[in-house]
């Protein structure tokens, strides 16, 4: 089964997405069921993350990974890391899951209340509507999903200035951050140290400067068409697209991976435990250098290497649908060796011919190898004579065309036309009789030497002494007569 888009492009049938390529509402229906189930996700396992969930034993020995989460940003941790509310966990789940239940409901609306195509729709439906080839509105819609992405990193500094503060690994307290950095030098110098984040007042205030990012990218990108050279460099189909948000996605996942293995500020050890190091090697990971349980791994250990290879996989990805859009299809190459292979197996007469001789061989005499001509003389070409349907003479002569029917007899059994050329001085065609009868060949193998007038002088039958006294004699030309 297969899907094909406006091209004829043909898809397998797990390219899912492939199907909408021409409907962009039944591309938003998909996302917002994708969403969906992200968040459903979230809800479900955070519930069943509480339900295993021990007060006797630390949160990184439990294999536990969403709820380390919830008591890093505050929610129900007391002095120096105690766990002392489960139940807004409970409830943060059950928000989870009902959010889940209202995006799945959009995903239901769109589906049936709103044509597969935005462009069907209302005037200010049709405004969302979308083509890949269509740099302005692909801008557009970018625009919007910065500006949702730059308020996104504004709640959590909501969260930590307003609500409740969030968990600070230095003081082992839950605190509000009522001064974060805003100083812009302080933010820029972390570009070189970027998993070094000293305490929360910088990690929120650079989050403050990202949300302030992406928001002003937002309404740029909303305002302002993309540039020409924009629209040059950088591919504007849906394989280009999809290219560019999986290797974001990749980028965040390597810096998730890594903020998790080394920083104990935005992962506190209470909650994950011990900081890990990186084996750089074939096989990359993030391990303990003092493994902390005797079987199994930490809710860091977990984190960490999940984050890593999900990038690694988003980055293939990210490369795979960037050398589509690139115009390079690698299972076509694939598909066209396979068919050259199979082709020169069932035919092995479709190989290459080394050009040692001028003329076509037969079949058992091909192989492959590399292009030879051997030297050859510069004014003399050595034939056999047996091989060729037509050659110029070589030294093989007949005095004329009649011993052509004795030719197997002299060894050329191919010769296919051969006849000698003689070279003679120029004479006129009609000339008078001088000697006798010539008894040799003629010229074009009558003669070879021959000065005999092809035709005679003309004979008057009778002479007359008036030309009028009499009818006037016929004269006429005669053949020379043989003797």
């Amino acid at each position: 089964m297969y899907v094909a888009n406006k091209t004829q492009e043909r898809y397998p049938w797990w390219a899912g997405n492939a199907r909408f390529i021409e409907l962009s509402n039944t591309f938003i229906v998909a996302h917002l069921a994708q969403a969906a189930l992200i968040v459903l996700w979230a809800g479900a396992f955070t519930l069943f993350e509480l339900a295993v969930y021990s007060p006797d034993a630390p949160l990184y020995t439990q294999g536990l990974i969403l709820l380390p989460h919830l008591a890093t940003e505050g929610w129900g941790i007391g002095a120096n890391g105690a766990i002392v509310d489960t139940g807004v966990w409970f409830s943060i789940g059950a928000i989870h899951m009902v959010s889940a239940l209202v995006l799945a409901g959009g995903a239901y609306f769109h589906y049936t209340q709103i044509p597969a195509s935005l462009a069907l729709g209302s005037k200010r439906t049709a405004r969302f509507h979308f083509e890949w080839q269509d740099a302005k509105k692909l801008g557009f819609i970018l625009g919007h999903h910065l500006i949702i992405l730059g308020l996104g990193a504004l709640l959590l500094v909501a969260k930590a200035q307003y609500f409740g503060g969030l968990y600070d690994a230095q003081s082992g307290s839950v605190r509000l951050v009522l001064a974060p950095t805003l100083d812009p030098a302080v933010i820029w110098s972390y570009r070189t140290h970027l998993f070094d984040v000293a305490n929360l007042e910088d990690l929120v205030g650079g989050h403050i400067y990202v949300a302030i990012l992406l928001i002003v990218g937002g309404i740029w990108h909303i305002l302002v068409p993309p540039f020409k050279w924009v629209e040059r460099v950088f591919f504007f189909s849906g394989d280009g697209i999809l290219a560019y948000s999986l290797l974001g996605i990749a980028i965040t996942g390597f810096a998730a991976s890594y903020y998790c293995g080394f920083s104990s500020l935005a992962y506190p050890e209470e909650f994950y435990g011990p900081t890990l190091e990186l084996k750089s090697s074939l096989l990359p990971r993030y391990f303990e250098a003092n493994p902390t349980l005797s079987g199994g791994y930490t809710s860091r250990v977990w984190l960490a290497n999940a984050h890593f290879y999900l990038a690694f996989f988003f980055l293939q990805g990210g490369l795979w649908h960037f050398q589509r859009a690139a115009g390079f299809d690698i299972s076509s190459v694939l598909e066209n060796w396979e068919e050259n292979r199979i082709a020169a197996s069932e035919n092995p007469s479709l190989i290459y011919q080394a050009p040692r001789l001028l003329q076509p061989q037969v079949v058992t005499v091909l192989d492959y190898s590399v292009p030879y001509a051997e030297a050859r003389p510069y004014f003399k070409v050595n034939f056999r004579d047996n091989d060729y349907l037509y050659r110029p003479v070589q030294g093989i002569s007949h005095s004329d065309l009649t011993v052509l029917d004795r030719a197997e007899k002299t060894g050329i059994e191919k010769t296919l036309y051969q006849t000698t050329y003689q070279f003679q001085k120029e004479a006129p065609l009609y000339q008078f009789q001088k000697q006798g009868i010539a008894k040799k060949d003629a010229l074009f193998g009558y003669g070879k030497n021959s000065s005999e007038p092809l035709y005679e002088r003309s004979k008057k039958l009778a002479t007359q002494s008036s030309a009028y006294a009499q009818p006037i004699e016929t004269i006429f030309y005669e053949p020379k007569s043989q003797s």
